[in-house]
């Protein structure tokens, strides 16, 4: 076992360490266990997959506008959409397509100012409470990121509409899932988070490993000393992972990451 006292293993959630069922496997639980104690998603989404991994450091979070410390409870740092731009924008692409939901991520809860049936099951398997008010009402500023959520079929009307309407110098925006198109805060990526993380976290001496899934962890991956996939990553997070893991999500990806960690790296 090499250099384990200063490597940091970094895992998106969905794909990637959870399986389709969102519960972390046992097996995944216990290769953890035996990793810490060779090393010593949104926040209210995220949260009873810190208290099962019982997490330690900081974590990224937002898709990569916010780094949240676990064991003060506070955040350490958030990026945010500018206010009356991300309002307008949310407004014009719901009066668009009156078939899309859209979460409104704040450090403070997460906003949902129309249920659909994609946007009661994303939040009924992540467990999340939302608070339900009319988008008028949705406190502004401090927007960490607007998902929105539409069927897969009709994913390519939504992007085309979305990418027609020049917002591109106001915000950024990424598909994180066949039914979820992200809006998030210029310049902001999990790649980018992850390098102000070795900077708050004094974490420049750590090696970092990274595993993702999709195409919204591409910079992360990049970003980190060695980025790790499952089997069932995208083919263009494949072509940037260092290792390309023989498991899925749904049959222990992370479990095999760290045993390669453990004993090959």
């Amino acid at each position: 076992m090499k250099r384990l006292d200063t490597t940091l293993l970094m895992t998106d959630l969905d794909g990637t360490l959870l399986p389709s069922t969102k519960e972390i496997l046992p097996e995944e639980l216990e290769a953890i266990r035996q990793f810490r104690q060779q090393t010593g998603r949104t926040l209210q989404a995220a949260q009873r997959y810190l208290d099962r991994v019982q997490a330690d450091v900081p974590v990224i979070l937002f898709n990569g506008a916010g780094i949240y410390d676990p064991l003060s409870g506070t955040m350490l740092d958030t990026e945010s959409l500018p206010a009356e731009a991300a309002f307008q924008m949310t407004r014009q692409v719901l009066e668009a397509f009156p078939e899309v939901s859209a979460e409104i991520l704040r450090a403070d809860g997460t906003y949902v100012p129309r249920m659909t049936e994609y946007e009661r099951e994303h939040l009924e398997i992540c467990r999340v409470e939302p608070v339900l008010l009319p988008l008028e009402e949705i406190p502004r500023g401090e927007w960490l990121k607007v998902l929105f959520a539409i069927a897969p079929e009709r994913m390519s009307e939504l992007t085309a509409f979305i990418q027609g309407q020049g917002w591109q110098e106001q915000a950024d925006f990424m598909q994180s899932e066949a039914r979820f198109y992200e809006m998030l805060p210029k310049g902001v990526t999990k790649g980018s988070a992850l390098r102000k993380y070795r900077r708050l976290c004094h974490m420049e001496e750590f090696r970092i490993v990274a595993a993702g899934d999709f195409d919204n962890d591409l910079e992360m991956l990049c970003a980190a000393d060695i980025g790790a996939c499952p089997s069932n990553a995208q083919p263009c997070v494949k072509e940037v992972a260092n290792i390309q893991l023989t498991q899925s999500c749904e049959t222990h990806a992370i479990a095999e990451l760290i045993a390669h960690i453990m004993t090959d790296l």
